[in-house]
């Protein structure tokens, strides 16, 4: 059916003219035209509908400015790649993340909120998407049509279960950096650091501002605070030859957080684990002479 590739940062702050970020665009948009496929980018945006500090603490808990956020970035593919495009284009999805509603938006303010549409048809569900991406082909429409009916059935589920309350509130004690990491599925337990934003050390920033907020999750909850944080450091790699490469990133990102973080090492009394992720099998594995505490 397809294949969705994360770019994670926290806050989901990205440009598109950061060297590294621009990189891996580029480089997965032409192996999916190598592979006869095209490429939709889903540009993300999160919010909370029962309270606003369960949103997105990267930008303040500012629902606008994250969805401004993806807006821009949504901009710069059409800037970039140009619009329409048959290989790749963007959309903006709002992800209300108390019953993980999706929310597909368009420029001119229409929306497809799945929230308001359990009980619509596919039909119906396949005409609004036309309706709001009159640029999209019909193949990377049709391709998206799933997405929407999975999540009209989660939706639905949703409502007939009462989610635990550690699901839905802050309560994140590991600081993630690097790729690799679409195997780690605990909510809202992990903020994850590109890194991207090399030229002005943005992604070092980043760093410490999750480390303040691991900080401020430990001092509204003392039970989080004793099992401490963990600083989870993973470099992807694709084919074996790779693998010494993606080591030695691992390795510098590593050194680079532990040196941001170092101020706040006695309050997070963090561990870390650095390692390296095989793209193609999702296993995580640990270098195990770099743990240290």
């Amino acid at each position: 059916m397809g294949m969705l590739h994360p770019f994670r940062h926290i806050g989901g702050k990205f440009l598109l003219g950061d060297p590294y970020l621009g990189r891996l665009v580029l480089d997965a948009k032409e192996t999916a035209i190598h592979e006869g496929r095209s490429t939709l980018a889903l540009c993300t945006y999160h919010f909370s509908k029962g309270n606003t500090h369960r949103g997105c603490a990267g930008h303040n808990y500012d629902t606008q400015s994250a969805r401004d956020g993806a807006f821009a970035l949504k901009k710069e593919f059409e800037e970039v790649f140009g619009v329409p495009n048959q290989a790749i284009s963007a959309i903006v999805i709002g992800i209300e993340t108390d019953e993980d509603v999706l929310i597909f938006s368009s420029e001119d303010g229409q929306e497809l909120n799945m929230r308001e549409y359990t009980q619509a048809t596919d039909d119906q569900i396949r005409a609004k998407l036309f309706s709001l991406y009159p640029n999209l082909t019909h193949q990377m429409l049709n391709d998206l049509l799933p997405l929407a009916l999975g999540n009209r059935a989660h939706v639905a589920s949703e409502r007939t279960q009462t989610r635990p309350n550690i699901e839905l509130v802050h309560n994140e004690n590991i600081i993630c950096v690097g790729r690799g990491f679409d195997w780690l599925h605990l909510p809202n337990r992990a903020l994850i650091i590109g890194p991207y934003g090399h030229f002005d050390n943005t992604w070092r920033e980043a760093v410490v501002v999750a480390g303040n907020i691991v900080l401020d999750n430990f001092r509204k909850n003392e039970a989080l605070s004793r099992d401490g944080a963990l600083l989870l450091v993973s470099a992807p790699y694709t084919h074996m030859q790779e693998r010494g490469l993606a080591i030695a990133k691992a390795k510098y990102f590593a050194m680079v957080a532990k040196k941001v973080l170092q101020p706040l090492t006695q309050e997070l009394k963090f561990e870390s684990l650095v390692g390296v992720t095989d793209m193609e099998t999702m296993r995580y594995h640990p270098l195990s002479e770099e743990r240290a505490s």
